[in-house]
């Protein structure tokens, strides 16, 4: 049997056209290093210096619209005439799995504990409330924004236009063969397969991390590493290959259960009553300054550099991973009310990873304030959370399900992935061919790999300033796919008034 069935000349460009681009980095990466590294860098840092105040207003006015469609006649409409297929439990754990997950075990001790001791500008407030407000404002919203909003673009037009999950078919069916068309498609799996490809390259950093905590080791061996992406990248497949409600669906599930588990015990464990208070005046001042913060104006205004390392890298790289997580948002989202879409996609996400980060960044500041440590072994992305919970009562249960939590979180950022670039590539189909789910499946295990093993983390500081860069052509594209949005369902309404 021949892995691919014949492709329409579309499909078969952009197939190519992703395939292409994959070669052609990695020849730049294995013959010209230093000079690749130096121009990614370059590039990246002039896109975020000229682009980064149009990212800004892009982030805040994905929120607005969001909220304006939620709270007008146009949210009671269904997405689909269908029951919705999954639960609210099974929904939420799956968009948020995919969406967040790995990111939240990476950054949930070290991010608060770097505004703590680097507030970006001076503030009223206490230096915990002050770093979990920033904290908030750079995992909160407006990323769950740029998903939503992109989620809802191809949800509406593969449940009420009959279309497919590929970012070309919102345009009219005369424009969908044509080069741009194709273009449109490419960029989407690009972004998707480099944003896939560095998570599991920072993943498996902190499963390495786990592993030396674990078998107490100084110096982990440098083969380690392909073995823990090729287990990864296999049991994902795996999944993908079963299926969303057979394989990512549970995966989820377990994913959100173990950390809600996680969660309970360090609330329970730490200051109860200083995270409350702690999460309801981060969450007040964050709400009330969450417009001026958005425009970097007033009193709120932090200094360039700050917007240059955080807010404006963040929001380049939530918009590239737009396209990945809110075409996989759309996929399970049949039978919800727009209304429902927006709630799950922006507000339920957002408040779960404001609670997440107060919880724990909250008690990181208590040890620190202590004396029982200090913020410098809170300083590493991979190793923060393990020393965190070593300096806890029962430490073995605590870092065995982050541990657990790290590799389920970071399959189900794999296995979707698998599953939406099938979907791209077998013509927009919701439920792509299995073929296609074990062609992707090794081309992401042995894209990574490569990767690791031409540059180590260099490389992977590349993958990342490459998502960067197609996060510029990507935000235009996104602009574009909304404004069509907006005046088609203008144009429906009037039509039907």
């Amino acid at each position: 049997m021949k892995i691919f069935t014949k492709p329409t000349n579309t499909q078969k460009h952009t197939l190519y056209g992703s395939g292409l681009f994959v070669v052609l980095f990695l020849v730049f990466a294995f013959w010209f290093p230093e000079a690749f590294r130096e121009k990614l860098g370059l590039w990246t840092f002039h896109i975020l210096e000229i682009f980064g105040t149009f990212n800004l207003l892009l982030g805040l006015g994905s929120v607005l619209i969001l909220l304006a469609i939620a709270f007008s006649p146009f949210g009671k409409r269904k997405l689909g005439k269908e029951k919705p297929e999954y639960s609210w439990f099974s929904w939420i754990a799956m968009l948020y799995s995919t969406g967040m997950g790995a990111g939240l075990l990476l950054r949930a001790v070290q991010e608060p504990v770097f505004y703590y001791t680097h507030p970006p500008r001076e503030s009223v407030l206490s230096q915990g409330e002050f770093a979990l407000q920033y904290t908030f404002f750079h995992w909160g919203l407006t990323p769950w924004a740029f998903y939503g909003l992109f989620g809802l673009v191809i949800a509406y037009n593969l449940y009420e236009k009959n279309g497919t999950i590929l970012s070309s078919s919102v345009l009219e069916k005369r424009f969908q063969k044509t080069i741009w068309a194709t273009m449109m498609d490419i960029l989407t799996i690009i972004c998707t397969l480099l944003g896939v490809v560095a998570a599991v390259g920072l993943g498996s950093r902190q499963l390495l991390d786990a592993v030396a905590y674990w078998m107490a080791l100084e110096e982990i061996p440098s083969n380690l590493t392909i073995w823990l992406v090729l287990l990864v990248c296999a049991v994902a497949m795996y999944s993908a290959f079963l299926g969303l409600s057979r394989g990512i669906k549970i995966i989820s599930n377990v994913n959100i259960g173990l950390a809600s588990l996680l969660l309970l015990f360090t609330w329970i464990v730490g200051s109860e009553l200083m995270v409350v208070g702690m999460f309801f005046k981060s969450l007040g001042i964050y709400l009330l300054e969450f417009v001026p913060v958005s425009l970097n104006i007033g009193d709120q205004k932090v200094a360039h550099s700050f917007l240059t390392d955080w807010t404006f890298f963040y929001w380049a790289f939530w918009l590239a991973w737009a396209p990945f997580t809110g075409v996989f948002i759309a996929r399970i989202s049949k039978g919800r009310t727009i209304r429902q879409f927006i709630t799950g996609t922006l507000i339920v996400p957002a408040l779960g990873t404001f609670i997440w980060f107060t919880v724990f960044g909250s008690n990181a500041f208590g040890l620190i304030e202590s004396g029982k440590t200090t913020a410098e072994s809170f300083g590493s992305i991979y190793s923060a959370l393990f020393n965190f919970f070593s300096l806890f009562p029962y430490p073995l249960f605590s870092n065995t399900v982050s541990t657990i939590l790290v590799f389920t979180f970071l399959i189900t950022s794999v296995d979707s992935a698998i599953y939406v670039l099938s979907m791209f590539t077998d013509e927009g189909k919701a439920e792509p061919m299995r073929r296609y789910r074990i062609f992707w499946g090794i081309s992401i295990a042995l894209f990574t790999v490569v990767v690791i093993l031409l540059g180590k983390d260099s490389l992977l500081q590349s993958v990342s300033q490459l998502l960067i860069i197609f996060a510029l052509p990507f935000s235009f594209l996104f602009v574009g796919m909304v404004f069509y949005f907006l005046i088609s369902v203008i144009f429906e309404k009037n039509k039907e008034g």
